[in-house]
């Protein structure tokens, strides 16, 4: 397609929350880190290779009887959210890059570096507030 020589209407969207298609025989829970496997299903953030960040699951979904697909879940897509963390952290953490363990616990490091956001507060001894802007596809 050429370059515009006119006006061009782009439907933009605001784009804070997308639905995507959930992977067959997976159940998503609302408030968990989501990924997109290799085939482009959603499923739940793990510590797995192939896995592509997408957000924060704004609802439940439960595709554990349907097909790739059937049923589709609504992503947040920016935003900061409490997790549980993996490893000890202190307040020089802040600003640090953390990857998915699992859909509900983030790490510094870890084998597949699945990133899903950035630490931007410390809540307690368990949990940390992190920043997913820029961090999802």
């Amino acid at each position: 397609m050429p370059a515009l020589m006119q006006p061009h209407e782009t439907h933009e969207r605001e784009g804070l929350i997308i639905a995507y298609p959930v992977k067959a025989n997976t159940k998503i829970w609302k408030g968990a880190l989501v990924c997109v496997d290799n085939t482009g299903y959603l499923v739940p953030a793990s510590d797995t290779a192939n896995l592509r960040f997408v957000g924060v699951a704004f609802e439940s979904v439960d595709n554990t009887e349907g097909a790739n697909g059937a049923k589709r879940c609504r992503v947040i897509k920016r935003g900061s959210f409490v997790y549980n963390r993996v490893g000890s952290y202190t307040q020089a953490d802040i600003g640090t890059t953390v990857r998915a363990a699992s859909d509900n616990e983030v790490a510094k490091t870890s084998t597949n570096n699945i990133v899903v956001g950035t630490v931007v507060e410390l809540v307690d001894g368990n949990r940390l507030r992190i920043r997913i802007d820029n961090h999802t596809v």
